[in-house]
């Protein structure tokens, strides 16, 4: 009984001793804290110096007091306000610990460590309340500038964006709504109003026109818009002593060489064909399409495909499958005349069914007679078991979707049995297991249907007729994969061997058989001939200015942002660089990108 008051007294004098401790460690922190470094201490001896000639002394007051004085009539950009916050991270981890701690036990924090750590957790607050003040008081000493710079006064958001002083700016706002202006608003402010020199602002758009309508409406002697092209062109001229010559009509080249291929390899030739009719998708990719277009066009009865090639009265067809899509082109390649769904000869319809439709009816004359038979294609596996869409399409199990198809093969069976007419058939299974065109000239021989089979240049003016939209748009597709691999600093063989990689044959097909083919020839062309073309220049560039750095800016504007593609992105960022990085501002509408075809990416818009 005598050790429990023994034990309480102890404890009564260690809990004393912490106390005491930690009321000396509270004061100690808080004659440090009333040492703490200002933030404009970290600044260059300048800066501090004009800092601290408009205070009597340098001593920490609080964060909002260091605050003020470090960024005295200055905005805070995001990177200064990263680096001002971590200046008190320490500082607040250790009056946030002990606080904690002192709160143990009973012990009142003092007011200035109190005072940190709330000035602390408000610190992004107080910065945001900093910056309007100071936006608010630029807008209001300036407002007559803003009201006459341009024929018409710029409204408050206008106002707002050229005033800031981020490090990284961009300007989003739709078509119509002042974007070039701001722009034209952004230099003048910068001009007139805080004396930046023309020339250490550079001004960039997408166009020769729209650089050419800026630099007009800005009419500021020594400032000229430029293209990124242009400028890239400029900067090589002016290092290398040589102009480069440029290709300037890339077009018509790819069209040359495109032409020529289909000319002189007949394994190019080939390829384009087999693209479009056998690796445009894979199978489990539609089956993944299909039950996408299913969701968003749920409420549209019977969408079908249509069909490479007319029937044989030079009508279109349009199909239910993918599958049936590869079936009608490869009766139209053997030579083979064929309507799709045309009523069976014989009626049948009854209460239980409507008119029967054989899939393909096929025509030819053997021995001097019209013939007719049937060939129908039905999408079950080699187990003959359908997909699972079909389930879901009918809104019924799968193993009632199942047996609802197959009473309706055994039913067609039974029809073509019972009238004696001839039926051919094919399978989902045929596609995962042989060539689906050698298996259907297979049975239409074994049939004694008459095939003429079309060349590969036959094929080809099938598919795609010399000059026809068509052709044009895959030519264009060409196009496309060249200046996207050229602007994204890749090879086409990084490109080949990532798809490998994936898994991807069908894209290994077409890089391996037609794009390679072409961009190979097509950079042969212009070494050749010692040209350039318009993304090599801007690479040229880009090294340039990384190894040298012939100019430096204090403001780069770019116009149409939403065009921006990785080899400009490069380029910018390298132009930026120099002992003061450039201030990036940028104006644009990502409802108005419409450069992918020349490797705009719209990742680095929403990611700026």
């Amino acid at each position: 009984m005598q050790l429990i008051p023994f034990v309480v007294l102890i404890s009564i004098v260690v809990i004393a001793i912490i106390r005491i401790y930690l009321k000396n460690k509270s004061k100690k922190l808080s004659e440090k804290f009333n040492c703490i470094s200002s933030y404009s201490e970290k600044s260059s001896y300048e800066e501090a110096k004009e800092r601290l000639s408009k205070r009597n002394d340098a001593v920490f007051v609080d964060i909002q007091t260091d605050l003020n004085n470090s960024f005295n009539g200055k905005i805070v950009s995001a990177t200064e306000e990263d680096d001002f916050i971590n200046h008190y991270v320490s500082h607040f981890k250790e009056a946030y610990s002990l606080a904690k701690t002192l709160k143990t036990f009973n012990i009142t924090p003092s007011a200035t460590i109190t005072n940190l750590i709330h000035d602390f957790g408000n610190i992004k607050k107080l910065i945001r309340h900093h910056n309007n003040t100071i936006i608010d008081s630029l807008l209001d000493t300036h407002k007559d500038f803003f009201d006459h710079c341009l024929k018409y006064p710029l409204d408050k958001q206008q106002r707002r964006s050229i005033v800031s002083e981020e490090n990284n700016c961009l300007v989003i706002s739709s078509a119509g709504s002042g974007k070039t202006s701001t722009i034209v608003g952004k230099v003048k402010y910068l001009t007139e109003v805080k004396g930046v020199a023309p020339h250490r602002i550079l001004l960039i758009s997408y166009t020769n026109k729209a650089a050419a309508e800026l630099t007009e409406r800005i009419a500021t002697q020594g400032l000229n818009g430029y293209t990124f092209h242009k400028l890239a062109i400029d900067i090589i001229g002016k290092e290398t002593g040589v102009k480069p010559s440029i290709c300037d009509n890339t077009d018509v080249l790819f069209i040359d060489i495109y032409h020529t291929l289909l000319l002189k390899d007949d394994n190019f030739n080939r390829s384009v064909v087999e693209y479009f009719i056998y690796h445009q998708i894979n199978e489990s990719d539609w089956e993944q399409r299909k039950n996408e277009i299913r969701e968003k066009l749920s409420e549209q009865k019977g969408v079908k495909l249509k069909a490479m090639l007319p029937d044989m009265d030079g009508k279109a067809i349009y199909v239910r499958s993918e599958q049936e899509q590869k079936i009608c082109f490869a009766l139209s390649s053997l030579g083979v005349n064929f309507r799709y769904e045309e009523p069976y000869e014989h009626p049948l319809a009854d209460e239980m069914h409507s008119q029967y439709c054989p899939d393909f009816s096929i025509y030819f004359e053997q021995a001097g007679v019209a013939k007719r038979i049937y060939l129908e294609h039905f999408g079950v596996d080699e187990h003959s078991l359908v997909p699972l869409w079909f389930a879901k399409d009918k809104n019924i199990t799968y193993e009632e979707a199942n047996q609802k198809y197959n009473d309706g093969i055994t039913w067609k069976k039974a029809a073509h049995k019972k009238f004696g007419t001839q039926l051919l058939v094919t399978s989902s299974a045929d596609f995962r297991c042989s060539d689906i065109k050698y298996k259907i000239k297979k049975i239409l021989e074994d049939a004694g249907v008459p095939i003429q089979e079309k060349n590969d240049k036959e094929l080809y003016n099938m598919v795609l007729p010399k000059g026809s939209k068509q052709e044009k748009a895959f030519i264009r597709l060409i196009v496309t994969f060249v200046t996207l691999v050229k602007s994204s600093f890749k090879t086409v063989r990084e490109v080949l061997e990532q798809a490998k990689h994936d898994s991807d044959e069908r894209s290994v097909f077409i890089i391996e058989n037609i794009f390679q083919p072409v961009y190979e020839r097509y950079i042969k062309i212009l070494k050749d001939s010692n040209k350039i073309d318009f993304t090599d220049a801007i690479i040229q560039a880009t090294e340039i200015c990384r190894t040298s750095h012939p100019i430096e800016y204090d403001y780069i504007l770019v116009d149409e942002f939403q065009d921006i593609s990785v080899d400009r992105y490069n380029f910018l960022k390298v132009l930026r660089e120099g002992k003061h990085p450039a201030k990036l501002y940028c104006v644009g509408d990502d409802w108005q990108s419409i450069y992918r075809f020349s490797g705009s990416d719209m990742a680095l818009f929403n990611q700026f």
